[in-house]
């Protein structure tokens, strides 16, 4: 019978990440004799047989894949995309991306047809279904790779831990002596809002705070203009905090234009922490300190994993999460000792 362990339970339990057990599973040949070993042990002791991927690969004369994004006028994307691309032209696949919703089954229906339609061989979905069986439906066709967004263990993603690395931003903002600590996040029908809420409550239960109510904003999408008057409002709410974080970085911006606007000082008054390391981090005033992902890594891993699936006989599932980084910069630390790219690893 077909163990249900996951492949992160076999990461767990041999103490190494889980982008090592893929590479066991796809590329033994780049990996020492001694995880080989510790990888198989552990499998054989947890009963665990890897998931092969059960779509039909596509004729070799596929040369397309998709690339769904949510959105494509959000800067966080761009760098995804460069990877992606990259990736593609590697193997001299063509790409075509769009924003098209993938909601419901009828728009998932419509998408399938409109794939077949152009005879592609591969999709990259960049944002959340809401079902298992809508990944189902949507992987039938062709191979699926999750990238950034994942919510399905069946299909390969390439994404980063949200949790561990939201939780490390409010460790840095909490040795920064805040403790009035709001959070500004993205839509919470994305994982990444999800996961990162979860790290802000975790570390502000952990630490004994108490945020009041009005501080943990949700914004129906990424936005500036959105932001800015959510920020604005929460400084003249009459309970201003004393730092905010931020679940992107075009959200960090937003506070402190809105913070410029009220008069209050960044960070003497009000320390701020962005999330993602986008182009407008290093151009604002402050410089924002943030959660450093790497996007062309993840777009460029998401592109060779399809690969895999639409080329091999035997590709496995993969479950790859990459490392992040807190890049402190003068956004959050009063004086001098705010060094701008002062960087430490975030465990993911």
């Amino acid at each position: 019978m077909k163990s249900k362990i996951s492949i992160k339970t076999i990461a767990e339990a041999a103490g190494i990440s889980t982008a090592t057990v893929s590479r066991v599973l796809n590329h033994p040949e780049l990996v020492n004799q001694e995880t080989i070993d510790l990888v198989r042990a552990t499998m054989e002791k947890y009963n665990y047989e890897p998931r092969k991927s059960s779509v039909k690969r596509p004729s070799s004369s596929s040369r397309l894949i998709l690339i769904n994004v949510p959105q494509l006028s959000n800067p966080f994307y761009s760098e995804i995309i460069r990877g992606i691309e990259t990736s593609a032209a590697n193997h001299r696949y063509r790409t075509l991306f769009s924003q098209d919703p993938l909601s419901t089954d009828a728009e998932i229906t419509s998408y399938i047809h409109f794939a077949q339609s152009l005879q592609a061989g591969g999709l990259i979905i960049c944002g959340p279904l809401s079902s298992p069986e809508q990944y189902r439906i949507l992987g039938g066709p062709m191979p699926l790779v999750q990238c950034c967004e994942y919510n399905s263990e069946e299909f390969s993603y390439v994404s980063i831990n949200d949790y561990k690395a939201a939780y490390s931003a409010m460790e840095h903002i909490y040795s920064c002596d805040r403790r009035r600590i709001a959070f500004i996040n993205g839509p919470t029908t994305f994982k990444y809002a999800k996961e990162r809420l979860r790290g802000y409550e975790d570390f502000q239960k952990n630490m004994g705070l108490d945020p009041l109510p009005g501080w943990c904003i949700s914004l129906p999408e990424i936005d500036y203009d959105m932001a800015y008057a959510s920020a604005c409002q929460l400084l003249n709410s009459g309970n201003m905090p004393d730092a905010i974080f931020a679940s992107s970085d075009l959200i960090a911006a937003a506070c402190i234009k809105a913070a410029q606007e009220n008069r209050i000082r960044v960070p003497e008054d009000l320390s701020i922490v962005g999330f993602d390391n986008i182009n407008i981090s290093t151009i604002s005033d402050p410089a924002i300190t943030t959660v450093s992902q790497p996007r062309f890594q993840i777009g460029y891993t998401a592109g060779e994993v399809l690969n895999e699936h639409m080329t091999s006989d035997i590709a496995y599932t993969q479950h790859i999460l990459h490392n992040t980084e807190l890049i402190i910069r003068k956004s959050s630390v009063p004086g001098p000792t705010a060094a701008a790219d002062e960087s430490g690893p975030v465990p993911a």
